[in-house]
């Protein structure tokens, strides 16, 4: 049909214009990231070293389709939206305050979201970092923490370098190689102790999904943390030379273990050794067809929601509590309430039998291995995991 064809043209055009923007507005901000280490990209690296390295010494062939491109254009979108709220509350901020150092030949730059200060009632700084995800996590990634442990890190102990800069959205430096005081100095008129031990510094992270947000911190300068953080990155930053000049094969860097959701969205699995296996090419009609059907179902699922909850609602607004049906041609419909499911509260349960046992002078019996033996597991069951594999190109054409 034309309208989908015209639809499926303007989803094009939007992809295109958010690959272009990424990539520009990347640029712009955060300079050339295949001459330093960025703490996001060693956040990468613990998570997987093939692909952090991969993305380092290939950036030109990072392009992606509309579903990742909207995931990592919604944390700048997020960001813009904090950045107004806080400028709305006429806090003293600075985004994207850039440090750079370099640490045994290893380049090394920090680009802190969001840092605000104050004197009053005493000298203090806070760091906010603000992450996008699809369901908030019930603790932070080891990556995340790994990405703040080293901002907080660096602002402490460059803190009288001149290692600071901060770039307009233009990307030109407005304050450049300054020691963090000189800074405060400049951009908010704030007189910061010399020392920052004298300046009460932490380190937060604004976690965000589409309905809820959540608070991970108070990060705070750890000496051994730095250290390996540091560490990290001389290894990161040699294995891509190592790799670049032929000494290492990137086949035999780790990945990451067990099932991680950002596999089907990198750039380099169509050879990854995780996914080594048997070759059957016959199969691949085949899960295209079940992958698309899957799409299907889903967007169905998403219509079906949409029209039930419109019609609940027009019912709710019509009959009230009332409980009538609703004539409609050749078809009828009511909406009733439903009775919740009931659940076993495991834990209060747990509360109060370990308050009798302990009235009943019996201490020692185990109540949540008590629980546990009466607990039941259904059968195991068998899940298909379908990755689209994606073939990039070197600068000399090869493939990897």
């Amino acid at each position: 049909m034309e309208s989908d064809t015209r639809s499926q043209k303007l989803l094009e055009i939007i992809t295109h214009g958010l690959d272009l923007y990424a990539n520009r507005n990347t640029l712009t901000q955060l300079g050339n990231r295949e001459e330093y280490i960025g703490m996001s990209d060693l956040g990468s690296y613990m998570t997987c070293p093939r692909m952090a390295v991969l993305n380092k010494l290939h950036p030109q062939n990072t392009t992606y389709a509309l579903k990742p491109l909207l995931t990592m254009q919604r944390g700048h979108w997020f960001e813009d939206g904090i950045a107004d709220a806080l400028k709305t509350l006429e806090l003293p901020l600075v985004r994207q305050l850039e440090i750079a150092v370099t640490h045994n030949g290893t380049p090394i730059k920090a680009h802190l979201d969001f840092v605000l200060a104050s004197t009053h009632p005493r000298p203090t700084v806070r760091i906010l970092e603000v992450k996008s995800c699809q369901k908030l996590p019930d603790c932070l990634y080891a990556s995340y923490e790994t990405q703040v442990y080293g901002q907080v890190g660096l602002l402490t102990r460059y803190w009288k370098e001149p290692v600071f800069s901060v770039r307009e959205e233009t990307g030109q430096y407005s304050f450049q190689d300054m020691t963090f005081p000189e800074i405060a100095r400049n951009f908010w008129n704030l007189n910061l102790p010399y020392e920052w031990e004298g300046v009460d510094i932490e380190a937060w992270v604004l976690c965000l999904s589409m309905t809820d947000a959540k608070v991970f911190g108070p990060y705070v300068s750890d000496a051994g943390m730095m250290d390996a953080v540091l560490g990290k990155a001389e290894e990161f930053w040699s294995t891509i030379h190592q790799v670049k000049d032929g000494t290492l094969d990137a086949s035999s860097l780790k990945t990451t273990s067990g099932f991680n959701p950002l596999c089907e969205h990198c750039l380099w699995n169509a050879d990854c050794p995780k996914f080594k296996g048997n070759d059957h090419p016959e199969f691949s009609p085949e899960l295209e067809e079940l992958e698309t059907w899957k799409s299907e179902r889903a967007s169905l699922d998403g219509k079906i929601k949409t029209r039930e909850t419109s019609m609940k609602d027009w019912y709710a607004n019509i009959f009230g509590t009332q409980d009538g049906w609703v004539q409609a041609g050749h078809w009828r419909f009511k909406a009733s309430e439903i009775p919740g499911r009931r659940t076993l509260a495991k834990d209060s349960l747990a509360g109060e039998l370990i308050e009798l046992f302990h009235d009943g002078g019996m201490d020692d019996v185990d109540v949540p291995a008590l629980l546990a033996r009466h607990e039941k597991v259904s059968a195991p069951s068998t899940r298909l995991f379908i990755y689209k594999t994606r073939k990039q190109e070197k600068n000399d054409g090869l493939q990897v």
